[in-house]
């Protein structure tokens, strides 16, 4: 199924049945961003996700920011090095990125810049850090669940 609305999402892994999560809501780049057990009070495992139109690309084109504190978005997350088995941190600089649709209903979240292979993941069934990692069709930690919480806020 497609992406069809911008709004504030949580974002669970579908293998690790972890949500991503903002390490501790601390907005300090390089802040980890890691998987941790659901709780629906915390603005940390909600995200903002936004679609973006870019002439001559894919309609699948996003940026996800996060949802501290109720804001309309004030950060993102990246890999320092766009290479397999680098860490996720928060990051103020916006990163754009593919939703690549599942038969399932799941999404493979893919980096447009650098290495198009590399997708987001949770490949330790032990830990929760979030990596990039080369992509393998059909594996579980590498897709993700997206759960619409609310509308973007307007301003008025």
């Amino acid at each position: 199924m497609p992406f069809s609305t911008d709004g504030v999402y949580t974002i669970k892994n579908i293998a690790r049945d972890l949500m991503l999560d903002l390490k501790e809501a601390d907005t300090t780049e390089g802040n980890q961003v890691h998987g941790l057990v659901r709780d629906d009070t915390a603005d940390q495992q909600q995200w903002i996700i936004k679609r973006h139109y870019v002439s001559g690309s894919s309609s699948k084109i996003f940026t996800i920011q996060s949802f501290i504190n109720g804001t309309n978005g004030n950060g993102f997350f990246a890999a320092a090095n766009q290479d397999s088995d680098e860490p996720i941190v928060y990051t103020t600089q916006a990163f754009i990125v593919e939703l690549v649709p599942r038969a399932d209903s799941t999404y493979t979240i893919r980096y447009t810049v650098g290495d198009d292979n590399l997708v987001l993941s949770i490949p330790s069934p032990r830990r929760g850090e979030v990596k990039l990692e080369t992509y393998v069709p059909g594996t579980p930690h590498q897709q993700w669940q997206l759960t619409r919480v609310s509308d973007l806020q307007s301003f008025a």
